[in-house]
């Protein structure tokens, strides 16, 4: 039985070009450091970083804790150092990037249908920014952060999509077991993923040959079946 629904951000509540995002992000962030490092030289180590965090997580260790570290490796620069100006970028800068961002006009409809129907409602966006960044994703999809039980952070979370260790502390901070939850996303990979630890998925991703999903839909299809209790 689904007692919890965790949602996808970028694709799926929100609708965006990847790379023009990234590229905008980027070139917003960099000039933060520009007394530090040279642009290029921080997006080179930013990719790395986020790399390494991504494929090595290490045990015991937070998201940021194994970002940091390698950052920290490659620059000579410290957390106390580093750290600061991202939390001043997210703070201030990172918002002007929503004009980048359209709102899934289902979104809301689907995760609203799923707080009526009693079921525990998570963010599954990939935890590799801080909580004050995800929040403000959240704002974008014309959501608020009080609507979801857990946002996953950089701060907080030890694994990133697609680790399966990301899916089973997801399912740990709601106290349920992973075949109790549903995961809605649109990557073929990093979402469907989640069916290895045995959750279902509901997949609004573009049709390809070959996906392996327990439902296939857009946002007002899952509305609908959660309406009609049928997952």
């Amino acid at each position: 039985m689904i007692k919890a629904i965790f949602f996808d951000l970028d694709g799926t509540l929100t609708l965006m070009n990847q790379e023009e995002f990234m590229k905008n992000y980027v070139g917003l962030l960099a000039p933060r450091f520009k007394s530090l490092l040279s642009p290029e030289k921080f997006a080179k180590q930013l990719s790395r970083s986020t790399e390494v965090m991504i494929k090595q997580p290490q045990e015991g260790k937070t998201n940021l804790q194994v970002f940091i570290a390698d950052f920290t490796k490659g620059t000579g620069l410290t957390y106390n150092t580093l750290w600061p100006i991202f939390e001043a970028f997210y703070a201030t800068d990172f918002p002007a990037l929503s004009y980048l961002v359209k709102i899934n006009q289902h979104g809301k409809e689907a995760v609203t249908s799923a707080l009526e129907g009693g079921y525990k409602v998570a963010i599954a966006a990939n935890p590799v920014m801080p909580l004050l960044a995800i929040e403000e994703r959240i704002r974008w999809a014309g959501l608020t952060p009080q609507m979801f039980q857990v946002i996953p952070s950089i701060e907080s979370f030890h694994f990133c999509k697609p680790h399966i260790g990301f899916y089973r502390e997801l399912a740990q901070n709601l106290e349920l077991d992973p075949s109790e939850c549903l995961m809605v996303g649109n990557h073929p990979v990093e979402d469907l993923v989640a069916q290895e630890i045995g959750m279902k998925t509901f997949y609004v991703g573009d049709t390809m040959e070959g996906i392996k999903t327990t439902y296939t839909g857009d946002l007002a299809d899952l509305a609908q079946r959660i309406i009609a209790r049928d997952l």
